[in-house]
């Protein structure tokens, strides 16, 4: 679990746009226009096409990356087991500082020697695109920037003591985008968030604000409060009055805290059945202060405007109050679904938040991950590098550039899919269509499917026509059929085990090597619960059996 749960904050990871505005810019140029106040120190969007600039920008980037990442994980080890909290911290460099910590990660270490036989039991072939499964969305879209509008003249600092095994990036600061996504009614705001370890992996997550009917400001999964997002925020010319954290896992709590603390006038709601490991510590440990509980009780405070709906599992694995939960809401005036973790629509567009200089260390043949694989030999990647035809040195900028977001989300999505050398096939297999992350699927909705069943159900009968997450592509075009199909899956996404269409699986079998290994070892080991081991005490497992 605390493997899962490390991957995972750079994985299911993001989302937007299903089609691309009219006249969207092509792989050739450089991926939108983004508006900023002050002139940006990285000049921050230029053109792709001033090739030779941006190359050697590049590579001296990403050695100050891997120094970064270095420091960064250095000091997530030696953060401490149980969680902590202080203060925002004001100093020169860091607008925030905001140390969480919470010792999860035993798994982690038996990763290394799961991928040895996980790997090596794989095929050679790709894992092409599966009819009859997920339905495709229509517009596969070319690759293009939004038009996110940013202000470098505010401080984008912001330093995060991540616990053991758990390095969050980026680690020092954060830039914020903002989008309007209905004029003066609704906005997104989105950061760069991924792990560390020198692994190169992010995706964009998103903090969605909506303009309730009495003016106030309805804030959903909180981002980094850095100077620059306070500050797109307060632009907005409204006061916050509502702070919601629609889930329990790690990456989305840690800002809760420092946010509402920004804003302290606000109401907090937190998701039901939060916790911490190994000490199960009560949410004020992380600085959530006067936080009150979602419920359909809430619902009332909100005027007429929104229904949820919770997802509330029995204990996943590790402990007995170990919970993945998770609250769906619609807005209903612009009937729009709001999730975090449950669906992704993983397309061509590229958040503005992931750099191009981050894209080029991926879609780099000798980075460090593609490095790693080839020493270990694993999914039989020498053979593969032999019989490819092309290479990165041989490639355009822009086909580097898009080769590094395959990797990046496909990374994201699997940990490791089949090829990663050349990922076409995969990528054809998961993009432009609504989706259950497979690392969401494989390691949580599988173990708990009854549960997961239901709470889609219940989701599904809402009227909407588009879909918000927290990662990859948003407002997807997507209403009550095609959230229902995304679960399809259930109870397995393993031929032997779920259900059929067509003949056909909801993943390519060739990418869920690893994922599946991971699963088995973790339900072997204990960390994941099956059935016959869930402990049957426990506040969210009796309310399960009841």
């Amino acid at each position: 679990l605390g493997f899962y749960a490390a991957m995972h904050s750079t994985a299911v990871f993001r989302d937007v746009r299903v089609a691309a505005p009219a006249g969207g810019s092509k792989c050739g140029t450089r991926r939108g226009a983004v508006r900023t106040r002050a002139a940006d120190s990285r000049s921050c969007r230029r053109s792709i096409q001033n090739t030779s600039e941006i190359v050697t920008v590049s590579a001296d980037v990403s050695r100050f990356r891997r120094l970064g990442l270095a420091a960064s994980t250095a000091f997530s080890a030696a953060s401490f087991a149980a969680p902590a909290l202080a203060d925002d911290v004001v100093t020169a460099a860091m607008s925030a500082v905001d140390p969480a910590t919470a010792g999860v990660g035993a798994a982690a270490l038996a990763a290394a020697a799961l991928a040895a036989f996980a790997w090596n039991s794989v095929g050679t072939g790709g894992g092409g695109p599966r009819p009859g499964t997920a339905p495709m969305l229509p517009g596969a879209t070319p690759m293009s920037r939004g038009d996110g509008e940013s202000d470098a003249s505010k401080n984008r600092g912001y330093l995060i003591a991540p616990p053991p095994l758990f390095p969050l990036v980026p680690a020092f600061a954060r830039q914020t985008y903002r989008y309007e996504v209905d004029r003066d009614k609704m906005w997104f705001f989105e950061q760069k968030q991924g792990i560390g370890l020198g692994l190169n992996v992010s995706v964009n997550v998103r903090m969605t604000v909506i303009k309730l009917k009495n003016g106030g400001l309805w804030v959903h999964a909180p981002v980094a409060p850095t100077e620059e997002c306070i500050s797109l925020l307060n632009d907005l010319g409204a006061p916050v009055e509502h702070i919601v954290l629609p889930t329990t896992l790690f990456e989305h709590k840690i800002f809760v805290g420092p946010f509402a603390r920004r804003f302290p006038n606000a109401q907090t709601w937190i998701a039901p059945d939060q916790w911490s490991w190994p000490v199960n510590l009560p949410a004020s440990f992380f600085g959530i202060f006067n936080a009150k509980v979602l419920g359909q009780e809430t619902l009332k405070c909100w005027g007429d405007e929104f229904e949820l709906e919770l997802l509330q599992p029995p204990a996943l694995g590790v402990a007995s109050f170990v919970s993945f939960t998770e609250c769906a809401f619609l807005h209903k005036p612009s009937k729009t679904l709001l999730v975090t973790d449950a669906v992704v629509y993983v397309s061509e567009n590229v958040p503005d938040a992931i750099p191009d200089a981050d894209l080029l260390e991926s879609g780099d043949d000798n980075n460090f991950t593609i490095g790693a694989l080839k020493f270990l030999n694993l999914f039989d990647i020498k053979t593969k590098a032999r019989e490819r035809t092309v290479s990165s040195d041989s490639m355009s900028l822009a086909e580097k550039l898009r080769l590094g977001w395959q990797r990046n989300a496909l990374q994201a999505l699997y940990f490791g899919p089949n090829n990663l050398l050349d990922p076409e096939a995969s990528w054809g297999a998961v993009t432009n269509k609504l989706i259950v992350a497979p690392v969401v699927s494989t390691l949580v909705y599988e173990n708990i499917p009854l549960e997961v069943t239901d709470w889609a159900r219940r989701v599904g009968r809402w009227n909407f026509t588009r879909i918000v997450p927290c990662h990859f592509d948003a407002p997807i075009k997507a209403g009550p059929k095609e959230w229902t199909a995304a679960f399809g899956f259930l109870p397995s996404s393993r031929p032997e085990q779920g259900r059929k269409k067509n003949g056909n699986t909801y993943y390519p079998d060739e990418d869920m090597v690893l994922l599946r290994g991971v699963e088995d070892f973790l339900q072997g080991s204990g960390v994941i619960f099956t059935d016959e081991l869930r402990p049957k005490y426990g506040r969210i497992n009796v309310r399960a059996e009841e």
